[in-house]
């Protein structure tokens, strides 16, 4: 069962909204913290000043305790006063809690009849008559304030929250719009109309890299497609001239008897072009599997001059007919395998005695350096043009009228299946053509 991601503009939009989420919370309780701090400073401040001055009004012995009890009542201080004997003398009627009476450097927050009084306690250790100074005052004003701040901020937070998911949502849409122009670019992409670029005006630098990535792909494609109708063009055209040939000997033949040694004659005609198209069927093939990766290649110890030396001495054969000489010089050790070796020296071997003059002479030079191994094989006669260098090794490609033989029986994939070899051992071919003298150079890396 194919599984469904959430879309990417979803995971921005939520990730964008939490970020401020958390930003709005954490924002909220800073305040509140902020604001409790301020009244808590605030509290002990107000109890520290009162209590100064109370110290100062117990010690004058002209001021009675009430007198002191209704100035600070009216101020909203309220003051618990303990004795020596025990007694406790205060201005209001709330009951202190037992642990305020406790000396600390804090404020004691503590509650009576769902009142909540903030004290703070001094010892009197100096006095004749008292002994302790409980200084406290009521709270519940920064509590109900403290309640209606949190209610505040919390739909301060939910609307900002709201807003900022919206917000994301718009942002996080037009930060999108390039790359739906993009996907409408790509959509008018067709099998005809692979000549299509993605424009890279007014993308951002992140999606210029892509948009240049799908440009290079596309030109992969049109360079692909183009080959395989190429491809299928020429194959039909090489298949369509042998059996053209081949029905309209055979309508011939047919159209009257003839005598035995006629027939014999056809025949051999026939088979001529058959042997042509089995050929045409079998280098397309193995040019296939060689470039996909398909052919068993062993990787063995190749002695050069052992493995060319029957090759030579059977093209020689053959080149005796046009006064064609074939040399080979040098020696060369080679890890690789041996039909696919021997396969390069036959094509351009082959290929180098159909297209040499007449007396003249093919060389095979063998190079062996620390890196790598090096095979040259040279002819004088027929150039290839300058213009058609770059494609002599395309499938069907051939030369202009001028290197076109009638000895010749290759369907134009020779030097295409040198090159398949040649990569799949991770080597170099290379050509020079110019002043009667043609030369194919092969690099191996040791």
């Amino acid at each position: 069962m194919k599984t469904h991601y959430l879309s990417m503009k979803l995971k921005l939009t939520l990730m964008f909204f939490s970020t401020s989420v958390f930003v709005f919370i954490g924002l909220g309780i800073a305040i509140q913290y902020l604001v409790q701090s301020h009244f808590y400073e605030e509290d002990r401040n107000q109890l520290t000043s009162n209590r100064t001055s109370i110290s100062v009004l117990l010690q004058n012995k002209g001021i009675t305790s009430t007198e002191i009890f209704s100035s600070l009542k009216s101020r909203g201080i309220n003051v618990w006063i303990t004795k020596k004997n025990g007694e406790q003398t205060q201005n209001t009627n709330v009951i202190a809690n037992d642990d305020a009476f406790s000396p600390s450097k804090d404020l004691n927050e503590w509650t009576y009849n769902n009142y909540t009084f903030r004290t703070l306690y001094y010892p009197l250790n100096a006095h004749d008559e008292y002994t302790g100074l409980l200084i406290g005052i009521n709270i519940d004003h920064h509590i109900q304030f403290n309640k209606k701040l949190k209610v505040i901020l919390m739909w301060s937070i939910s609307i900002a929250s709201l807003l900022s998911f919206l917000y994301s949502f718009l942002i996080v849409s037009m930060g999108f719009k390039p790359l739906r122009s993009l996907q409408n670019q790509i959509k008018e992409v067709q099998p005809n109309k692979l000549h299509i670029r993605l424009s890279d005006e007014r993308l951002p630098t992140e999606l210029i890299e892509f948009a240049r990535v799908q440009n290079q792909m596309l030109e992969r494609l049109e360079l692909g497609f183009q080959r395989l109708s190429d491809f299928s063009s020429d194959i039909a055209h090489e298949l369509k001239t042998p059996l053209s040939n081949i029905v309209t000997q055979t309508q011939v033949t047919l159209s009257h008897p003839r005598s035995t040694q006629d027939y014999q004659d056809i025949l051999s005609s026939n088979l001529e072009e058959l042997e042509r198209i089995n050929k045409t069927i079998n280098d397309t093939l193995y040019l296939a599997k060689s470039e996909n990766d398909l052919l068993l290649k062993s990787n063995i110890h190749l002695d050069l001059v052992s493995l060319f030396e029957p090759i030579v001495e059977y093209y020689s054969i053959i080149s005796e007919e046009s006064d064609v000489t074939i040399r080979l010089s040098g020696k060369g050790i080679l890890w690789g395998d041996k039909s696919m070796i021997q396969r390069i020296a036959n094509n351009l071997l082959s290929n180098a005695i159909r297209h040499s003059a007449p007396n003249s002479s093919i060389l095979i030079d063998i190079k062996e350096s620390p890196n790598k191994v090096q095979l040259s094989i040279s002819n004088t006669g027929d150039i290839i043009q300058e213009k058609d260098l770059p494609f002599i090794f395309e499938r069907f490609y051939r030369a202009d009228k001028s290197r076109r033989h009638s000895s010749s029986t290759g369907a134009g994939l020779g030097l295409t299946i040198v090159r398949s070899i040649v990569n799949a051992h991770n080597g170099k071919i290379t050509v020079q053509s110019a002043d009667t003298q043609t030369t194919f150079t092969v690099s191996f890396q040791k």
